[in-house]
């Protein structure tokens, strides 16, 4: 990648971690979530539900005391007719506690493996990309109106081409669900802040986003789900904002060493729309299998194929 190109990737669409609808009888009745990037797969929540309900929010938050594992991986294929062709293959650990019946803290990791193909060559890349950390708050259950959760996440180390930075993208969002057996509706949305940083020789802006995700799950029986969903996101793309030009010293640049050659170049406001389909399958009460599949109707981001595992301890 060019330097005078290089972002730092979206943070992980969170709903709060992701949310899920889990069907059940079998697994125990509660409920969420970015990530993202895939913004689809909701996180895990636990409130109680009457011992018939058949479809259930199972991962929403985190019941107190306990301790919740998610691991996913997810394929990304884009191209460029002619001019590109690249494959990407994202992995993430997640591990969430449950502080209290609506409280929920948690940290994940992410790494990537990309492979890109052009007429100029091929290139390809294997780098941890970041760690976050952050907070679920259930602000109200499902009663007579849907249930809300609320999520406050931050980038505890970003990896840049050569330097890393550190609480310089922030996200914040909520979830609303409103179940009505055996239907779940699911609306989620969030806002990253995305503050410039230093990488190497150049300062990076990668600008902010704005998500929203309405989905809908079916509970077919007591272990297979089947959702269906629209994210739609808006970015506001900035490339380097200035480099930083080293005067007689081949070492990183003082202040007083350097000059700075202003490149601010902002790209036009972007929108994308994705179509999601999943499939959530229980193999027992602490052992959820969720397959989604995202394509890019409307834009130039290409189709996505993510698997989660959620465990519970």
């Amino acid at each position: 990648m060019a330097n005078a190109n290089h972002t730092f990737p979206d943070p992980v669409p969170h709903t709060p971690c992701g949310l899920s609808i889990r069907s059940t009888r079998r697994l125990k009745l509660p409920r969420c979530g970015f990530r993202p990037l895939l913004a689809v797969m909701l996180c895990s929540l636990g409130t109680a539900a009457h011992a018939d309900l058949p479809l259930v929010v199972e991962s929403l938050l985190t019941d107190k005391g306990k301790l919740k594992l998610n691991l996913s991986l997810a394929y990304n294929n884009n191209a460029v007719e002619g001019l590109l062709n690249s494959d990407a293959v994202i992995g993430t650990a997640a591990l969430r506690y449950g502080l209290t019946g609506k409280t929920e803290i948690y940290a994940r990791g992410t790494g990537q493996y990309s492979s890109s193909r052009s007429i100029a060559g091929s290139m390809t890349d294997i780098r941890f990309l970041n760690t976050w950390a952050g907070a679920s708050y259930q602000f109200k259950k499902d009663t007579e109106t849907p249930a809300v959760i609320g999520f406050l996440e931050t980038a505890l180390l970003e990896k840049g081409q050569r330097s890393t930075s550190s609480f310089q993208s922030w996200a914040a969002g909520i979830t609303a669900y409103k179940s009505i057996d055996p239907i779940v509706f699911v609306f989620s949305a969030y806002y990253g802040v995305n503050l410039p940083r230093k990488d190497g020789n150049l300062r990076i802006n990668p600008g902010n986003i704005f998500d929203l995700n309405p989905s809908v799950s079916f509970s077919v029986n007591d272990r297979v789900t089947l959702s269906a969903g629209v994210r739609w996101s808006n970015t506001w793309p900035w490339h380097s904002v200035a480099e930083i030009k080293a005067q007689n010293t081949e070492d990183e640049p003082s202040d007083e060493q350097s000059e700075v050659n202003e490149t601010r170049r902002r790209q036009y406001r972007e929108t994308n729309t994705d179509l999601q389909l999943g499939v959530d399958y229980g193999f027992s009460d602490n052992n959820i299998l969720n397959v989604t599949f995202s394509s890019n109707v409307s834009g130039s981001k290409g189709s996505n194929l993510r698997l989660d595992w959620l465990h519970t301890f």
